[in-house]
C-alpha cells in the first residue's frame, strides 16, 4: 500500500512540474456575468414590485494570447458577446453587447496543469438596453462612454494541446450618460457590474 501511494504522488508531482509552456494560445469561452442594474429609472411609470429581476447575462467569446518564451506571463484580447431577456407580466427588458478588452494573465503554475490571476481593460464596446411594455418597444438606451475591466482567476489542465479551464472573478462594467433613442433629454448612468465565471476550451502551440 506505502508503495502505491508513492507511486500516485510521484505521478502526481511529475504532473505539476512537467512544463507545457504555449507560445501562442487560443480558446472558446462561455461565460456568465451577474449584473444587477437598477431596472426602476428605465420603466419609470412600473408598479414598485411588478419588474423582471435581472438574471446573469450569458454568452460567448473567444481569448487569444501570446505567452514569451521562459516567461509566465501573457498577453492577449479577449472578445464577449453578451446578453439577457427577461420578463415579467407587461415587462420585459434586454441587453446585448460586445466587449474587445486587453488581457493580461500571469501562470503561478504552467505545466499540465495551469493556475495563475488574470486581468482584462475593455477596448472597444457596443451594445444596447431594451425596455419593453405590451409587446410595444419603450425605450432603448445605449452609450459612447461604455468602460470596463475585470480581474479574476483561471485554472485548468493541458490534454495532448487541448485546454479545458475554468475562471471566475469580479468585472466592473458601467454606461455612463446612456442615451433613450425615444427621450433625447433623458440619460441614466446604467451599472452592469458583478461577479462572472466562464469555462474555457482551447488549444496552444
Amino acid at each position: 500500500m506505502k508503495y502505491l501511494y508513492g507511486v500516485i504522488f510521484l505521478a502526481f508531482g511529475m504532473t505539476i512540474s512537467l512544463p507545457a509552456h504555449a507560445l501562442f494560445e487560443a480558446r472558446l469561452t462561455y461565460g456568465l456575468l451577474g449584473s444587477k442594474p437598477d431596472l426602476a429609472p428605465l420603466f419609470t411609470a412600473a408598479p414598485a414590485g411588478s419588474l423582471p429581476s435581472v438574471a446573469p447575462t450569458y454568452g460567448l467569446g473567444a481569448d487569444f494570447i501570446v505567452s514569451p518564451p521562459f516567461f509566465p506571463i501573457g498577453v492577449g484580447l479577449r472578445y464577449e458577446n453578451m446578453g439577457l431577456d427577461v420578463s415579467s407580466g407587461a415587462y420585459q427588458f434586454k441587453a446585448s453587447y460586445t466587449r474587445t478588452a486587453f488581457l493580461l494573465n500571469y501562470r503561478l503554475i504552467d505545466t499540465l496543469m495551469f493556475l495563475g490571476p488574470i486581468f482584462s481593460y475593455g477596448l472597444s464596446h457596443s451594445g444596447e438596453l431594451k425596455a419593453n411594455q405590451n409587446g410595444v418597444e419603450t425605450g432603448k438606451w445605449t452609450s459612447d462612454k461604455i468602460s470596463s475591466y475585470s480581474v479574476g482567476l483561471e485554472a485548468g489542465v493541458k490534454l495532448i494541446g487541448f485546454h479545458l479551464g475554468a475562471e471566475a472573478g469580479y468585472e466592473d462594467f458601467r454606461w455612463k450618460d446612456a442615451k433613450n433613442s425615444y427621450n433625447a433629454a433623458s440619460s441614466q448612468d446604467i451599472n452592469m457590474s458583478g461577479t462572472y465565471a466562464k469555462v474555457l476550451l482551447g488549444f496552444g502551440i
